[in-house]
């Protein structure tokens, strides 16, 4: 009769268990990192965005008939510095994160006295409005980085499943 002997199951299985145990752990960092892929191209997106700027350094006006391109530098800037990734949500299981803008600009207006929403203005130079130009700087961003932030993923999973099989092996 044969015998098998199976050596450093024991091992294994602690490695297994404690994988489990930490799953969500692993899984937000491998989200965060992927997402940070993105993040890194979209803001490389808002500083390919063009300047166009009016008087004094305002932020130029734009028409129907002379749709706006850009934006001017205090609006880049501001753009800049409101960008960010929203932290990490377990929605029932499903773990994410969100690229997008926070907060004020700088340029205060009548309508705007704490400045113009820098989520208001990332949607129009997105989507376009009556007075500017359509660039989808996000979309374009995202469709770009998609394979290397799924592969930047798998490499945390991987990394962090080498970390706990190393004492098995």
């Amino acid at each position: 009769m044969a015998k098998i002997d199976f050596k450093g199951i024991e091992e294994y299985s602690r490695a297994l268990a404690e994988l489990g145990a930490q799953r969500e752990k692993i899984i937000e960092q491998a989200v965060y990192g992927g997402a940070a892929v993105v993040a890194d191209e979209i803001r490389a997106g808002i500083e390919a965005i063009p300047i166009e700027e009016g008087e004094n350094g305002l932020p130029p006006v734009g028409t129907p008939e002379h749709k706006l391109t850009g934006v001017s530098r205090r609006q880049k800037a501001d753009l800049l510095d409101g960008f960010g990734l929203a932290p990490i949500q377990n929605d029932g299981g499903y773990i994410q994160t969100k690229a997008g803008m926070d907060g004020y600009g700088s340029v205060k207006t009548k309508k705007y006295p704490k400045g113009t929403p820098n989520s208001m203005l990332m949607r129009g130079i997105e989507s376009g409005t009556t007075f500017r130009e359509k660039n989808p700087v996000m979309r374009k961003a995202a469709n770009r980085s998609r394979k290397k932030s799924i592969k930047k993923m798998g490499d945390i999973i991987d990394e962090q499943m080498k970390e706990r099989f190393k004492g098995g092996n």
